[in-house]
């Protein structure tokens, strides 16, 4: 009896020390959140509920920036228009790189590991080194342009690359691929290759083992590819800037507008509250697609 009554108080400062490690052990992680994610975002919705008085920004609590907003039908045009680049770029880059990732898990055998990393590659060059590569390449004396010439489509036909929507969601494509490769590549590694035998011994062919089999095991990495591609292309303002012109300004654009030479913070956070919220919409939308239709054995 007496080592049993012992024991109990061991038994009882166990779990505590377990909780306190816990604690420790996340502290760092939550003090990391705390500070670069949740104050940054609070200090941006109390900037977007407040007032500019002639530059200077007056803890005035007022909703005229959001009213202001959306009667503004030049911030109706380019949030439409940075929804629908962000959506297009992110489904073709997505589609891009899920048969990429598809031919290289199943084709490249042992190889597929370094084949995965030529498609990462791009990822060790800077972004704007990759968005200036884009820029030089949709030029008028870039390799496009130059094809167009040889064709004989004319100096229309060599406008039409750079300073557009189309510059833009090509450019934005191209950055999102492998990111939304990295997320495919791995539903799919995860598959087992006795799943592909089994369908094919069953008779299925290899677009009923894809729709049936494949697909609803590695729809959730796509959707969340999707999801990557989304945030990087939604709030960018790097690529309309230097890609873009006049006709491929996006909200991010308009980010940094407000905040630089208009020096209207509160506007500016009004429209960085705006992007957050419907990225988040999005987001959620996407999430519904991330449920498992099947499980892997």
């Amino acid at each position: 009896m007496a080592a049993a009554t012992a024991s109990a108080p061991a038994l009882t400062r166990a779990p505590r020390r377990r909780r306190l490690w816990t604690a420790i052990t996340l502290a760092p992680a939550a003090v990391w959140i705390a500070a670069l994610v949740v104050l940054p975002n609070v200090f941006l919705m109390l900037y977007s509920v407040w007032r500019n008085d002639l530059g200077t920004v007056s803890t005035t609590f007022t909703t005229e920036n959001f009213r202001t907003l959306f009667s503004s039908d030049v911030f109706q045009l380019l949030l439409r228009r940075t929804l629908l680049i962000a959506v297009l770029s992110s489904l073709i880059a997505t589609t891009i790189a899920y048969i990429v990732a598809y031919v290289v898990v199943r084709y490249f055998g042992r190889y597929k590991v370094l084949a995965a990393l030529l498609v990462l590659i791009p990822l060790w060059v800077s972004y704007l080194m990759r968005i200036f590569a884009w820029k030089i390449i949709l030029g008028e004396n870039g390799v496009l342009a130059g094809a167009a010439q040889l064709l004989g489509l004319g100096p229309e036909a060599v406008s039409a690359f750079l300073y557009s929507q189309t510059s833009v969601i090509l450019t934005l494509t191209y950055v999102a691929i492998p990111y939304a490769f990295l997320s495919v590549y791995t539903s799919l590694d995860r598959v087992p290759n006795h799943l592909y035998e089994a369908s094919a011994d069953c008779g299925a062919s290899a677009w009923s083992t894809f729709w049936r089999v494949i697909w609803p095991l590695t729809r959730p990495g796509a959707a969340i590819g999707f999801a990557i591609a989304f945030v990087l292309t939604f709030g960018d303002y790097v690529t309309p800037a230097m890609v873009g012109g006049l006709s491929g300004t996006m909200l991010g654009t308009l980010v940094l507008q407000q905040f630089g030479t208009a020096n209207n913070w509160p506007a500016g956070a009004a429209v960085g509250v705006v992007i957050i919220a419907t990225g988040l919409i999005v987001l959620s939308v996407v999430s519904l697609f991330t449920r498992l239709e099947a499980q892997i054995d």
